[in-house]
């Protein structure tokens, strides 16, 4: 093999690598079964949505990376070193159900916020790294209600903005939906 080969195998072993998730839309293992997990590394998210969470009349806008295809929700932020300030991601699912998301290979301290479908925060989580866990010994992280939404932001901005259950999130242009 020549050294292009080599290079091409190498990073496809990688990749490969990188793609192989455990729990749910995002980072942990949703009450259906469905696996995943959150945080980013070559993430193919190429949408973003402008959206505010509305507590007491007050709007704080937030830009959010849209992951609403499977593979986009299984890799969501893992390995990504930052996010900058009111910026995260939104995992989006075709209907409501209890999430559980978890910290595999997420590197950067979030607060998790678990959203209904009509747009009403259910659950705040506020999720730690867990870099040299075993996937049997990560925290899970629940909704406790069915969600439709989650959104990712960095640790700090819940408790900041003052969102907590009942917070409602507004998506401008409406909400994105998912494509699979």
């Amino acid at each position: 093999m020549n050294g292009r080969a080599v290079l091409l195998v190498a990073a496809l072993v990688v990749l490969a690598g990188c793609l192989t998730g455990t729990p749910n839309g995002g980072n942990g293992t949703d009450t259906t079964g469905t696996q995943t997990t959150t945080s980013h590394t070559t993430t193919d998210v190429e949408e973003n949505v402008s959206a505010a969470f509305v507590v007491d009349g007050n709007r704080t806008a937030v830009t959010l990376e849209v992951a609403d295809e499977p593979g986009e929700r299984q890799s969501g932020l893992m390995y990504r070193q930052s996010l900058p300030r009111n910026h995260g991601m939104v995992f989006v699912y075709g209907g409501a159900d209890e999430r559980t998301f978890w910290m595999k290979n997420t590197l950067i301290p979030l607060d998790i916020v678990f959203v209904s479908a009509n747009g009403t925060v259910v659950s705040v989580a506020h999720a730690d790294p867990e870099p040299n866990a075993a996937d049997s010994e990560l925290r899970q992280y629940e909704s406790g209600a069915p969600a439709k939404y989650v959104v990712e932001m960095r640790q700090g901005f819940a408790n900041r903005t003052g969102v907590e259950p009942g917070t409602r999130l507004v998506f401008d242009g409406g909400p994105p939906t998912t494509e699979g």
